[in-house]
């Protein structure tokens, strides 16, 4: 058996190639079969599908064309759908492209869309006067300035700063405007094609007028000026005299503004206690706007809002308050529903036809401070795009427009706050952002032309970045709007003040041997004096042409009255400071022998004893 199977085998070796080829022939032959039934059967069936087609149109080549015609439109729509999530994908990418610009740039991320902007109709900004009143040559920069960046009007706040007359002489300021003062600055606003809306405040922040002695019969409280006496016929009188006087130099106003924000003491005088506070508050309004429209009747008058805030809708209908006046609604912070809740809108809306907002560009966010911060102001006015937009459609009128408040004090008995010069980085980007309905990179070329910024010499780096540069003092400082050295300068202050609190913290709290302790009982040693005011001279000097510096830049933009306030606020004490301390270590290094320990306490100190035995 195995002998036969290597005689087959060998033999199959031998006809191999003849094998193969037989195979290969077989194989094709099988395969042509195969294709020819399949041919046959495609046939058939597409023969089938025509008769039935035929069948259905009665004609074979329109059945052709709707099936060329199905294929065609199932391509384009296929195409169309795939250029339509091109489309989507490049909105998402570059949305969020966008955003991660916005957020470099440091823009507060609020939800405003720019393809559907609210733009308020009147966009005021504020000019708090008092105690800072800019000369008539800055206000001739600024007006045309403001209105390039989209103003429409200025909402113009005396206080002491109006040149009042008669038995009203003395409520006038030593620097407040002349009459003649008042007629350019309305010139000035009508030529740059800005409304001018004149605030009187007739109920509370009366400090200017009842501080003088002439007039504190008119307080209600005897010896707190802040708030009037609304039970007075002595007090409308007042009113109505400042209100004629303001008038008489504003004849062509459409709006009167009459504060009645913030009275803190009302319904105390022995008169007024005996009527409900929301009544007494009511019933003043609708005496001052008696006094206005008996002699004024087509100004529309506007109050600020706050008061009302807590006065219920029917005490407010009863007296049918939206028939006297428009409530300007403010808010200053981030979060504008914190402080007008949504049921206080509904109530608004109920009563009043239109209202006003207000944000701020500064004034807002501390007494003391001399720069604002931008990126807030920023956000509380993108915050207010976002709620006016939301809130316009229940009044009936919509919203009247909105006021961008900028506070040079926070009552008038308080130090100077942000200057107007140092804020108009500030104002451009919340005026601009008005003015658009947002704020994105699309608005960079506007802000840095409006400052006159010089072009940026890196087109990669942000124009601003609000997160790490809040001051804007880092981007804008080369820029050359009107006030731009004052701006300038409160960057070169803030350095030097670092420094300043710096040096005397250490003098005085972290080192042992200028203490008040060591001072108090002359008791120190030379050496450690030496190390410790080394740098005294230097800084003494730095701070001095600090203020030279100022005088220089301020000069352009006020008179020399605020100039000396503000450098006796913000510098004159960093050198007090340092003069003490120079004379405190001259004495401290005079002494070349000392007492032994224990040291005796100070005299008031023996006496107060705190429970220790000190003699």
């Amino acid at each position: 058996m195995n002998s036969y199977m290597q005689r087959l085998g060998w033999t199959a070796w031998r006809k191999k190639t003849t094998i193969l080829v037989a195979t290969g022939f077989l194989s094709l032959i099988i395969f042509g079969l195969q294709f020819s039934r399949l041919e046959n059967s495609d046939s058939t069936t597409t023969a089938q599908s025509e008769k039935l087609i035929r069948m259905k149109t009665g004609d074979h080549i329109k059945f052709i064309e709707s099936n060329k015609k199905s294929s065609i439109a199932d391509l384009l729509g296929q195409a169309a759908n795939g250029e339509e999530d091109g489309k989507m994908k490049a909105k998402r990418d570059g949305e969020r492209e966008s955003n991660d610009i916005e957020r470099q740039l440091g823009i507060p991320d609020v939800n405003l869309d720019p393809n559907n902007p609210y733009i308020p109709n009147r966009r005021l900004v504020h000019l708090d006067l008092k105690g800072a009143p800019p000369i008539i040559p800055y206000l001739r920069k600024l007006f045309p300035l403001i209105r390039r960046m989209g103003a429409t009007g200025v909402l113009l706040e005396y206080e002491d700063m109006f040149p009042f007359s008669g038995p009203l002489k003395n409520v006038s300021a030593g620097n407040a405007y002349t009459a003649d003062n008042i007629r350019e600055i309305l010139n000035l606003a009508e030529a740059s094609q800005l409304e001018i809306v004149p605030l009187i405040q007739t109920f509370g922040h009366m400090e200017f007028a009842l501080k003088h002695r002439e007039f504190a019969h008119l307080r209600e409280v005897p010896n707190s000026p802040q708030a009037l006496c609304p039970s007075r016929k002595t007090s409308l009188d007042f009113v109505r005299t400042m209100i004629d006087q303001v008038m008489a130099l504003h004849p062509s106003v459409k709006y009167l503004h009459i504060g009645c924000d913030e009275v803190f003491q009302m319904g105390e005088c022995d008169t007024c206690r005996l009527e409900i506070r929301d009544n007494l508050f009511l019933k003043h309004i609708r005496n001052v706007v008696d006094i206005v429209r008996s002699k004024y009747p087509s100004v529309k008058i506007i109050v600020w809002d706050d008061m009302l805030r807590h006065i219920s809708q029917q005490a407010m209908l009863d007296v049918k308050l939206g028939e006297l006046v428009e409530p300007m609604v403010w808010v200053y912070a981030e979060d504008i529903y914190r402080f007008v809740q949504p049921t206080i809108w509904e109530k608004y809306s109920a009563v009043f036809e239109t209202a006003w907002a207000a944000s701020a560009f500064k004034g807002a966010f501390g007494e003391t401070l001399y720069i604002p911060n931008a990126r807030r102001h920023l956000e509380n006015t993108l915050r207010w795009l976002d709620t006016m937009a939301a809130q316009s459609v229940a009044f009936k009128r919509g919203l009247s427009g909105i006021a961008i408040t900028g506070w040079q004090r926070y009552d008038h008995f308080a130090v100077l706050c942000e200057l107007l010069p140092a804020s108009i980085p500030s104002l451009a980007l919340t005026l601009l952002a008005t003015t658009h309905g947002y704020f994105n990179l699309s608005l960079k070329d506007k802000l840095l032309k409006v400052l006159d910024c010089p072009e940026p010499t890196l087109d990669a780096a942000p124009f601003i970045a609000l997160t790490t540069d809040p001051f804007l003092w880092e981007k804008l400082s080369r820029c050359s709007f009107p006030g731009n050295r004052v701006f300038r300068l409160t960057n070169r202050l803030h350095n030097v003040e670092l420094e300043a609190r710096e040096f005397l913290d250490l003098i005085e709290r972290q080192k042992g041997w200028m203490t008040g302790y060591n001072v108090r009982h002359n008791y120190s040693l030379g050496l450690r004096v030496d190390e410790l005011t080394v740098d005294l001279p230097r800084l003494y000097h730095g701070m001095v042409n600090v203020a030279r510096a100022a005088v220089e830049a301020m000069g352009d933009c006020f008179d020399n009255h605020t100039i000396g306030e503000w450098i006796e606020q913000r510098i004159y004490p960093y050198i007090v400071d340092f003069e003490r301390i120079e004379n405190e270590s001259a004495v401290l290094r005079s002494v070349d022998s000392w007492p032994a320990r224990p040291l005796p306490a100070p005299v008031k100190m023996q006496k107060l004893a705190f429970g220790v035995g000190l003699h």
